[in-house]
């Protein structure tokens, strides 16, 4: 119970210095407040649109992250918050939580435990904004001009007007 509560502690406290301070992208539809996945089909649909139009080109590539919130990189997570120039004791705090974490069956016949060495705790309240970090970067990166990544939660898909072509 206590470990919940300090989960929870912990995420908003980081949440409300990276909103306070503009620092995630708006890129980001899902794990953040007052925005969803219908919000990120609105985006798409104004990015395409204007493009179709005039009778355009529009690529949509979309990458899934399988097994995001059980492969997502601690040390990336953790740059991230240094990045963001997060407060000391809220980085400690979440090197910290990540730290000698492990998995254990129990069974009737035995117990089994295993270290954790990466992602984020399932079931976690920290887990989508510990994500958020770690995606942002993904998110922050100017591909080019023609092009817009839009995500929901461990989902992107990058749009890219192409280049029309005219009769010979």
């Amino acid at each position: 119970m206590g470990g919940k509560i300090l989960d929870k502690l912990l995420i908003n406290r980081i949440n409300y210095q990276l909103y306070k301070n503009d620092l995630l992208s708006e890129r980001q539809y899902v794990f953040t407040p007052q925005r969803n996945t219908t919000d990120a089909a609105m985006e798409a649909k104004s990015f395409i649109k204007p493009i179709l139009e005039n009778r355009g080109l529009v690529i949509m590539t979309s990458l899934d992250v399988q097994k995001a919130f059980d492969s997502a990189s601690r040390p990336a997570i953790l740059q991230g918050l240094r990045d963001f120039s997060s407060p000391r004791n809220l980085y400690i705090l979440s090197k910290e939580f990540f730290s000698n974490r492990k998995a254990v069956i129990n069974t009737k016949t035995f117990i089994t435990e295993r270290h954790i060495t990466k992602g984020c705790p399932q079931g976690s309240c920290s887990g989508p904004g510990f994500w958020n970090i770690l995606y942002n970067s993904l998110l922050t990166l100017e591909i080019n001009s023609r092009s817009r990544s839009i995500a929901f939660a461990d989902d992107i898909i990058i749009l890219t007007r192409g280049e029309t072509v005219t009769g010979a």
